[in-house]
């Protein structure tokens, strides 16, 4: 249902837009020169995903949570090493040394469990943190550029076409590999 309002909303300002324009740049402003919309697209997904500033990101997170991810792992293999070895030498085991082992396995498989939770909620947090530095960088470096070039109106998400001749993408990610 939201999808749909986007595109309803979208469609509207495209419209809007597109009647606007030819009915702006007839308007003489100072009596001799016609005023132009400057109009450009930046696809925000692609601004995301290929800034340089998405790779220190990643790799700044990569770095941060290493060593965690390694240790459940290294519990996530002892683990399963250990349940290996209940399965293969469970019926040759006594019942006291077989009831120890089930029951330290379940016990290591809850705390596993409840670690691998709190590093994907501090994963996630960072990712979150991360990524609205990052939103806010790209959306300064925007800013700048349209200020810069004399551009009325920059649209990002939500576009669904537009041509070559508005796509600013590439000069936005040029601009985030400057900064």
């Amino acid at each position: 249902m939201q999808s749909l309002r986007r595109l309803a909303f979208t469609l509207a300002v495209a419209f809007a837009l597109a009647s606007a324009a030819p009915l702006q740049a007839a308007q003489p402003t100072d009596g001799t020169a016609n005023e132009v919309l400057r109009i450009g697209v930046v696809d925000v997904a692609r601004v995301v995903n290929e800034s340089p500033q998405a790779a220190r990101a990643k790799s700044s997170m990569a770095t941060q949570f290493a060593k965690r991810k390694n240790e459940l792992e290294a519990k996530s293999n002892a683990l399963r090493q250990d349940m290996d070895r209940l399965a293969q030498d469970g019926s040759v085991m006594s019942e006291a040394d077989r009831d120890k082992l089930q029951s330290d396995i379940r016990d290591r498989q809850r705390e596993l469990q409840l670690e691998r939770s709190k590093y994907n909620d501090d994963v996630s947090d960072a990712e979150q943190k991360e990524f609205e530095q990052m939103r806010a960088d790209i959306l300064k470096i925007i800013d700048q550029y349209a200020e810069d070039n004399g551009y009325d109106l920059i649209l990002g998400d939500g576009v669904i076409y537009s041509s070559k001749a508005v796509d600013v993408t590439d000069e936005i990610l040029a601009e985030l590999g400057d900064s």
